[in-house]
């Protein structure tokens, strides 16, 4: 009887090991800022999947700290940063208070992470990486800046209404007034270029979408296993707005044959 007793106990002991390293949880972190370092308090932090739908919420405490705890191992989508009221669409706090959100994008959960958010009245949006084979390999960086200044020099029934905003509102950041930093796991890397894209052209639908295509002077490696982090750190000098973006991004390991 007690070598039964003692099978099942090992037989448990087993299954539940099994089961509490397949599901590995995380947290993620960090402290809420504008670009003076001023803390952020009450905005609501969220870790998205790749439906958009949010997997993770917090809001950051009066001294601009959050944690998101229990978070699964994965890759998400993207993080999310905005004091709600301040959104212009709400329409709840006076247009030199609206600010916004910060993004970070492709957010790999594979260990505790630490993720700073600051956010001001320019919004970075849709950060991506890539390189092109051949011709030093440097990597090329994709991202779409947007102007609240410009956005609220419009009349408020404009901002506040989705459909019209979007048909009406041209909030691009031109050549003349986007200037770009670029820092890789904490390291400003030289810009080498940088070239407006209109991503989508100005229709009878809506107003032309712009972004930028930056070229860095760094080549990643093909065989490094962590993640590089990306941020990409934007002004725009006709309004005096700032923002910042983040990305997440694994070189993939490719293997040619000879």
């Amino acid at each position: 009887m007690n070598r039964f007793i003692l099978f099942f106990l090992l037989l448990f002991s087993s299954l539940n090991s099994a089961f509490s390293q397949g599901v590995q949880e995380f947290e993620v972190k960090g402290k809420v800022t504008d670009f003076e370092g001023t803390p952020i308090d009450s905005a609501l932090v969220s870790l998205y999947y790749s439906d958009f739908s949010p997997a993770y919420t917090v809001y950051s405490d009066q001294d601009g700290n959050y944690k998101l705890t229990g978070v699964k191992k994965g890759t998400y989508l993207a993080m999310y940063v905005l004091r709600p009221e301040e959104y212009p669409r709400r329409n709840a706090v006076a247009p030199e208070d609206m600010r916004l959100e910060f993004w970070a994008w492709n957010v790999i959960v594979d260990e505790n992470l630490t993720i700073n958010p600051r956010y001001h009245r320019l919004e970075l949006y849709g950060l991506n990486a890539f390189t092109v084979n051949g011709g030093g390999s440097r990597l090329w960086l994709y991202v779409r800046p947007m102007s609240l200044g410009k956005l609220i020099k419009y009349e408020s029934d404009i901002y506040t209404d989705k459909a019209k905003l979007e048909k009406k509102v041209d909030i691009n950041v031109y050549p003349e007034h986007f200037k770009a930093e670029v820092f890789i796991d904490d390291k400003q890397v030289e810009v080498k270029s940088m070239q407006k894209i209109e991503e989508l052209p100005a229709n009878e639908s809506g107003a032309a979408v712009v972004g930028y295509m930056i070229n860095v002077d760094f080549k990643p490696s093909n065989s490094r296993e962590k993640p590089y982090v990306i941020k990409v750190v934007g002004e725009n000098t006709e309004f005096n707005e700032k923002g910042e973006n983040i990305l997440f991004y694994k070189y993939g390991n490719y293997e040619f044959k000879k």
